[in-house]
């Protein structure tokens, strides 16, 4: 399966739609209000059902963000790496492990489970858009989890700009 994001949507306080290749709304994502930090919840457009949350832990030096599937935490991911072209593993519940390898930066990457199956690619030529991106899963791939680890990603990519950015603007 196909899915398309916009870039950095994901800020914006209103809910955003992630679409199929025939344009079609598959998931949808609300911020929830009043809450300090990234809190996002990934809908089943379909079945209205939730699917995925994202919470960001804003005590924490590093940004640090958890991912929960059915209420159940799934997965943790911490700010600290590299994200020009090193791999990424990824540890969660029972075992669970991803490997984030290619250049996140630029969109091209791919997700592998523990044992090196491909689940996703990740990149712009898989989207139509210039401000977007696309995910193409792998068949038999945990799609909510792959889209929402995705999202989770975009979100560590931004921290790291707008860090990059501050150092910048300090040398001027």
């Amino acid at each position: 399966m196909r899915y398309h994001i916009k870039e950095k949507l994901w800020s914006l306080t209103e809910a955003f739609i992630i679409r199929d290749d025939q344009n079609k709304p598959v998931y949808e994502i609300h911020g929830k209000f009043f809450h300090i930090g990234d809190n996002l919840v990934l809908h089943d457009k379909r079945t209205k059902e939730e699917v995925a949350h994202i919470k960001q832990h804003v005590i924490a030096f590093l940004p640090h963000y958890e991912i929960y599937r059915h209420g159940q935490h799934l997965l943790t991911l911490h700010g600290k790496f590299n994200l020009f072209g090193e791999r990424l593993r990824i540890e969660g519940n029972n075992g669970l492990v991803f490997h984030i390898g290619g250049d996140i930066l630029q969109w091209n990457f791919n997700i592998s489970d523990g044992n090196g199956s491909l689940l996703a690619q990740v990149g712009r030529e898989f989207s139509s858009d210039k401000e977007s991106y696309g995910i193409e899963t792998s068949q038999g791939a945990d799609d909510p989890t792959i889209v929402a680890l995705v999202i989770t990603i975009d979100m560590l990519r931004e921290h790291h700009a707008q860090k990059e950015e501050r150092k910048e603007e300090h040398k001027q």
